[in-house]
C-alpha cells in the first residue's frame, strides 16, 4: 500500500509538472492529450480500468466541442471522461478546497460552482460558453449530486443551457462501478454520505481493483430544445445506458 501512494504521488508530481511548467509552451491540443495521458496514468495507480461495454471510438483531443454528460457516482468519474474525451469540467466549489486535488482542478481550468447561488450558475453558463467558444469540450454532472450509481436522478437543466445557445451536441455515457472478479456492483469509488475525499481516496487505492464500465450514448442534439426539455432528454438516455450497464 505504501509503494501504491508513493506512485500517486508522483503522478501528483507530474500534475504540478505538467500544469505550470509545460503548459504554457504547449498548443491547445498538446493540453488535452497531457490531460488525456495524465489522467490514464491516475487510473492505473488507482488500480481503475475503464471497459467499454460497447465499441465506442475515442476521440481525438482536437474533437469538435460538445457537452459530455455522466451519471455521477465519484471524483473518479471526471478522469474517467478524461481518459474518453479531454474536457473544461464543471465541479462544485467544494472541490476546490480538497487537498492537492483542488490545486490540480485549478490548473485545468475546472469551472467551480456554488449550488444554490444563482450568480455562481449564471457565471458558470458564461464560462462554459467561453470555453466552447473557443474549441473545447465541457463536462458536467447535472444530478448536481453523487449516488451509488444503482439509478439516475433528475438532471438539472443549468449545465445544458450553454449547448442550447451554440447548438453544440450532447454526449451522455453511463458509468458503473464492478467488482473485476465476480462482476458485482462496486461501492468502493462511491463519493456518498458524509465520506470525506481523503477516506474515498482510501477506500478506492485500498481496493483490490475497480472496473468502471461505460457505456456511450448517441449524440443529442439541442436544436428545438430548451435547457429544461434537453436535460430531460439526456436524462432518459443515461438511464436507459446504465440500465444496459445494470443487467
Amino acid at each position: 500500500m505504501i509503494i501504491k501512494y508513493l506512485r500517486l504521488l508522483h503522478t501528483f508530481g507530474d500534475a504540478f509538472w505538467i500544469l505550470w511548467i509545460k503548459f504554457p509552451r504547449l498548443s491547445r491540443e498538446r493540453k488535452l492529450e497531457e490531460i488525456r495521458n495524465w489522467s490514464q496514468r491516475t487510473l492505473d495507480v488507482l488500480g481503475v480500468q475503464v471497459v467499454h461495454e460497447a465499441h465506442y471510438s475515442v476521440a481525438p483531443a482536437d474533437a469538435a466541442p460538445r457537452l459530455m454528460v455522466a451519471n455521477h457516482v465519484s471524483w473518479v468519474d471526471a478522469l474517467i471522461i478524461q481518459t474518453i474525451q479531454p474536457s473544461v469540467f464543471v465541479a462544485k466549489a467544494e472541490v476546490k478546497r480538497w487537498p492537492i486535488v483542488g490545486s490540480i482542478a485549478t490548473g485545468c481550468g475546472v469551472v467551480f460552482v456554488n449550488r444554490g447561488s444563482p450568480a455562481s450558475a449564471r457565471n458558470m453558463v458564461d464560462e462554459l460558453s467561453s470555453a466552447l467558444h473557443h474549441g473545447y469540450c465541457v463536462a458536467g454532472f447535472p444530478e448536481g449530486t453523487s449516488s451509488e450509481g444503482s439509478s439516475v436522478k433528475l438532471f438539472h437543466g443549468n449545465l445544458f443551457e450553454a449547448a442550447v445557445s451554440h447548438n453544440i451536441p450532447v454526449q451522455p455515457l453511463a458509468i458503473r462501478y464492478t467488482n473485476p472478479h465476480t462482476g458485482a456492483h462496486c461501492l468502493k469509488a462511491a463519493f456518498i454520505d458524509d465520506l470525506g475525499f481523503v477516506q474515498s481516496l482510501h477506500q478506492v487505492m485500498s481496493s483490490t481493483g475497480i472496473h468502471a464500465k461505460v457505456n456511450v450514448g448517441d449524440m443529442l442534439s439541442p436544436e428545438g430544445h430548451s435547457r429544461r426539455t434537453l436535460a430531460q432528454l439526456t436524462q432518459r438516455s443515461v438511464s436507459s445506458q446504465l440500465a444496459l450497464l445494470n443487467t
